[in-house]
């Protein structure tokens, strides 16, 4: 049986950090300030989906254009990681 792909009431994105740099989590959808602590699916431009664990909530508010709920999360930083396969 093939399984069927459910839509998800949240949406989360990396956003710029504007006043400390680097990145944080954006979260759209109903309940977007519930999910500090949790690990989430964070999807990137390109379309693929990495895991990230949100630590605490920075801002909260309304989209302008969408109108619905957002929150901006801090993510905990992973370690970079070393690509073997570029030769110098």
């Amino acid at each position: 049986m093939a399984k069927e792909k459910t839509e998800r009431l949240h949406r989360a994105t990396f956003s710029r950090d504007k006043l400390g740099g680097g990145y944080l989590v954006r979260v759209e959808g109903p309940t977007a300030n519930r999910f500090a602590g949790r690990d989430v699916p964070v999807t990137k431009r390109d379309g693929a989906e990495t895991m990230a664990h949100l630590e605490y909530v920075v801002w909260t508010g309304v989209d302008t254009e969408t109108g619905k709920p957002v929150a901006l999360y801090v993510m905990k930083a992973e370690p970079r990681k070393a690509d073997t396969t570029v030769e110098f």
